[in-house]
């Protein structure tokens, strides 16, 4: 049997980058999200019980922003998904959740922005991890 399609996942106007916001915490995720949104990015989220690799295929995005602050989330498996799909990985958190992932970020070449960001530097960050995917 078949499992219905999602519409929102699978629908985007031409143009448009898909930015999907994996974090656990669920208003960590919406306040990212709504600044991305502003921004002009089409924004899904990773919804538990699905694994992120469930969430990677599900909504194909450009860019996946991975919280920092749930280390279930920041792996070498997942990052190395992202990497063979084409998908940019923007990690972000507080300075100190950062601090503790920064190794693997580095081993990985990924960009970081400590959250509250600005929306001038989040766009920044934003544009140069789609540049990578194109």
């Amino acid at each position: 049997m078949r499992t219905p399609r999602k519409p929102a996942d699978e629908e985007r106007p031409p143009g448009r980058h898909v930015v999907l916001i994996l974090s656990t915490d669920v208003v960590a995720a919406a306040l990212v999200g709504a600044l991305v949104e502003t921004l002009g990015y089409l924004v899904r989220f990773f919804t538990p019980p699905e694994t992120p690799d469930e969430a990677l295929r599900r909504t194909r995005p450009s860019v996946a922003m991975i919280d920092c602050e749930d280390p279930t989330l920041v792996n070498t498996e997942l990052l190395g998904r992202a990497r063979m799909r084409g998908i940019s990985v923007l990690m972000f958190g507080t300075a100190t959740a950062i601090q503790k992932v920064q190794e693997l970020a580095e081993e990985h070449a990924l960009q970081a922005v400590i959250m509250p960001a600005s929306l001038a530097e989040l766009d920044d960050s934003l544009r140069s991890a789609i540049e990578k995917t194109c």
